[in-house]
């Protein structure tokens, strides 16, 4: 019976295939040649459709019969294509862009991005297009990806001005930052106060705070996807920009025409110049270099190579006896190599080798003594990702990869009598093997009222005396309950196999990766959350309410006391917890008319216990902020002029104060010793903060293809007080807290210009 019942479900199958025929293709901007993401595919007169991937492929199943295949991108020309069982596979689909309303176009383009995360099953995502966030003001006028990310409701910035990012209750390193899907480890310069990311060289960023997809793992709190720009495939074109604190500039053509292109970008500041002007010496600077080439091998194949360099140098010396010198470099390096392949006109697969290099050397010497520290993270990965489009109602994505992880910590070499305190050692690599395996699957239900996506995901990692292998399930659904109105709700496991080791709330040189061991296990965090989704389509804006609920397993932090300078035994100074967060967060975004921007809040709390601190009580984390306000606008003045600003509201961090103090006799009873008294933990909130940027663009007027435009801004307009640290201070009055500001009003003035 059984038999007989498979046969039939075959024969089935097949009669349904033998009924229909598929229609896929790539699609790409025909003036640029890089493919187009998230581009409608429809058939009116079936409801049928799809949207291209995020590499432009698209695929659809239809019943035998002739039909007009509408091929819809926001500011391309339309196109209509007759399709039937004899088209070819693979289609090569050029879209125009429509240049005789420029400003519409922009705006329509970023109103599909919007209507694209409505619409789809992902909840806790926001996709910003980069070409949309240049105008933003940030610190010295230099367009910032990271500022712009902590802008977003659900994310929490560090310190102030930093890149840290605490997203929905988590740490700093929990987050997934990858680049062309090389994971980047360091994602700030100048201790955390500038990204290491060149906007003219990335194409657009997607952060995912929950729900994430199969294909996402390693970290516990979110994903930051950076996609960087393939390059010009029929000409050649520039970008660049001169600031008060760097410049840059970005170049891409083609190699072939059509066939291969390139793009390199790069960024230096000159710091250092600035303040050797004013006859104060800072021998500091950073640069970023970004390459890419793309490869057209033929109709189902294709091929990109991508490079990243970047590091923050400092060297302090005598120049007088060169008898004393300081030093640090900081960098990261990722390449990646990808492969695009498409199986018959059903499966589409991207296969790539990636590479990431972080490291930091730190040099000194003093008269006879010299010091040299070295600490790296080198990762070999290779992952391939299949996307199978079964039918119009069901999608499978699977797929797997492997990371062989290698941290060398706290290499060092000491001469002259600093030998005998620190001795030169060069401690065994530490190896730590991730791998991952899953499988993703899309259906849609109810005439697509109702679509759900399901996922499994099972990680591991191989370390020394120790093999850890967890499942994480994924899941998702939304229901329309008009076209214009959604309700999503989702889940999702996740599992880190590393952790950051670090002495200090600013990114130092000293802050160390460190995986998991036979001792130390893998932290976990599983999360829940509904939503509602409004489109507005009129007007071009969305408005979303989302809730969500987080738990955290094997946290990690330190002992009381803990002994972390140069420190190779980590393991003894750490402790391993739980921890939940919860909140709302409320998103307004509008991307259509003269007025555009969003407003963002939430409302959270983060909590974590350890039944070693603390008393063995819950307390709140280092960066448990209440509240959350952010007011992003871009207004169009006139056809040259335009007028953004930032308001940031936000509650202040956590810290432990002293309240008291007693004396006790000391061992010898010859004198007193004075105990201060402590708060619990993190009971205390710093003071709330508020800070107004603005920023003023003037489009020049194009002459011969140069596209010219100037920046004329101001960060923290009426010279807020933005505490980023406690001090006691003893005077007449008492023991008093301080709460030292660190950036007042900052004036900039930047040109960038597009050849």
């Amino acid at each position: 019976m059984r038999i007989l019942l498979v046969n039939f479900f075959l024969l089935s199958t097949l009669c349904l295939y033998s009924q229909n025929f598929t229609v896929s293709g790539t699609i790409t901007d025909e003036q640029s040649g890089e493919v187009l993401p998230y581009v409608s595919v429809f058939i009116p007169e079936t409801q049928f459709g799809t949207t291209s991937n995020t590499y432009g492929y698209f695929s659809l199943s239809l019943p035998l019969d002739t039909y007009k295949l509408n091929i819809n991108c926001m500011g391309y020309v339309p196109l209509v294509l007759n399709v039937n069982s004899g088209t070819p596979a693979n289609l090569k689909i050029f879209l125009k862009k429509e240049i005789q309303k420029t400003e519409v176009i922009r705006i329509a383009r970023k109103k599909s991005q919007l209507e694209e995360i409505h619409n789809s099953t992902q909840m806790s995502t926001i996709k910003i297009p980069v070409k949309d966030i240049k105008n933003i003001p940030t610190i010295g006028g230099e367009s910032d990806l990271i500022k712009v990310v902590q802008l977003l409701p659900g994310v929490q910035r560090g310190g102030e001005g930093q890149t840290g990012m605490f997203v929905r209750g988590g740490d700093a390193d929990q987050n997934l930052v990858i680049l062309d899907e090389a994971v980047v480890y360091n994602i700030g310069h100048l201790f955390g106060f500038f990204s290491v990311f060149n906007s003219d060289a990335i194409k657009e960023l997607t952060l995912i705070k929950g729900a994430f997809p199969g294909n996402y793992g390693g970290r516990l709190s979110s994903v930051l996807d950076i996609k960087m720009n393939d390059g010009n495939m029929t000409k050649f074109s520039g970008a660049g920009g001169v600031g008060l604190l760097s410049s840059r500039l970005t170049l891409a053509g083609p190699i072939v025409k059509n066939k291969v292109s390139f793009m390199l970008s790069g960024r230096r500041t000159y710091i250092d110049q600035v303040f050797k002007a004013v006859k104060l010496p800072l021998p500091y600077y950073f640069y970023d270099l970004n390459g890419k080439l793309n490869f057209v091998l033929g109709q189902k194949d294709r091929l990109y190579l991508s490079s990243y360099l970047g590091n923050d140098i400092l060297a302090v010396s005598d120049k007088s006896d060169n008898s004393f010198g300081f030093g640090f470099k900081l960098g990261n390096i990722t390449n990646t190599l990808r492969w695009n392949h498409v199986f018959g006109n059903r499966l589409f697969a991207n296969t790539s080798l990636i590479n990431t290099l972080f490291d930091y050397d730190i040099t000194g010497k003093f008269e006879q003594n010299s010091l040299f520290i070295s600490s790296k993270v080198n990762d070999y990965g290779l992952k391939t990702d299949f996307n199978y489009y079964h039918s119009n109602a069901f999608e499978y994505k699977f797929g797997a990869q492997i990371i062989e992880h290698v941290f060398r910590p706290n290499i060092i070499s000491t001469s002259g009598e600093i030998s005998d305190v620190l001795k030169s050692k060069t401690p065994n690599d530490l190896h730590a093997l991730e791998y991952a395996m899953y499988g993703n699957m899309d259906w849609s239900l109810m005439q697509k009222k109702l679509q759900i996506t399901s996922a499994l995901r099972i990680s591991g990692c191989m370390v020394k005396n120790k093999t850890y292998i967890a499942p994480e399930p994924r899941f998702s659904m939304k229901y329309s309950i008009t076209k214009n109105d959604i309700v999503k709700a989702s889940y999702a496991r996740m599992n880190q196999y590393m952790h950051l080791v670090s002495s200090s709330t600013v990114a130092l040189p000293t802050d160390l990766w460190y995986p998991v061991t036979a001792g130390m296990k893998p932290q976990s965090s599983d999360q829940v959350a509904v939503g509602y989704s409004r489109m507005l389509p009129k007007i071009g804006t969305n408005i979303s309410v989302e809730g969500y609920y987080k738990w955290m397993d094997n946290l990690v932090e330190y002992k009381e006391g803990a002994n972390l300078v140069l420190n190779d035994h980590f393991e003894k100074e750490l402790l391993q917890g739980k921890g939940n967060a919860y909140g709302v967060e409320f998103l307004v975004k509008r991307d259509e008319g003269r007025i555009s921007g969003w407003v963002g809040y939430t409302l959270s709390w983060a909590n974590r216990y350890f039944p070693e601190l603390n008393n063995g009580t819950p307390y709140p984390a280092r960066y448990d902020r209440r509240h959350n306000l952010n007011i992003v606008a871009n207004v169009k003045l006139t056809e040259r002029w335009i007028f953004s600003a930032v308001f940031v509201y936000s509650s202040g961090a956590r810290f432990t104060p002293q309240i008291g103090a007693y004396t006790v006799p000391n061992a010898s009873f010859t004198g007193v010793e004075i105990i201060p008294v402590f708060t619990s933990k993190n009971a205390i909130s710093m003071a709330a903060t508020n800070r107004l940027d603005i920023n003023f663009v003037r489009k020049c007027k194009p002459v011969k293809g140069w596209k010219g435009e100037w920046h004329f801004g101001a960060y923290n307009v009426y010279n807020s007080n933005t505490p980023y640290r406690i001090y006691l201070q003893m005077d007449e009055a008492g023991r008093r807290y301080m709460q030292k500001g660190l950036f007042g009003f900052i004036p900039s003035v930047a040109y960038n210009f597009e050849f």
